[in-house]
């Protein structure tokens, strides 16, 4: 029983890892900023600092969800192992 328990709390982690990670990276890095532009660009409100502000949002996404996917795989991975 108590064996099954921790496969279960692993697997959670890890679901819970890949979603937080989509949702962190995916959406508020990439998406969000990528919108951001392209509207800013079509009313003309785009100013240098929003710019850059997005581009290194859009540049860190992909580390930031990395980094939040890898930080649940591996306190998953100590449910795991035993």
């Amino acid at each position: 029983m108590k064996k099954n328990i921790r496969k279960v709390t692993a697997v959670l982690l890890g679901l819970l890892g890949t979603i937080l990670a989509i949702y962190v990276g995916g959406y508020w890095l990439f998406i969000r900023p990528v919108r951001f532009l392209y509207v800013g660009f079509m009313a003309g409100t785009l100013t240098k600092k929003s710019l850059l502000i997005c581009i290194i949002k859009i540049f860190l996404a992909s580390t930031a969800g990395g980094g939040i996917w890898c930080i649940f795989d591996i306190i998953a991975g100590h449910f795991r192992d035993e």
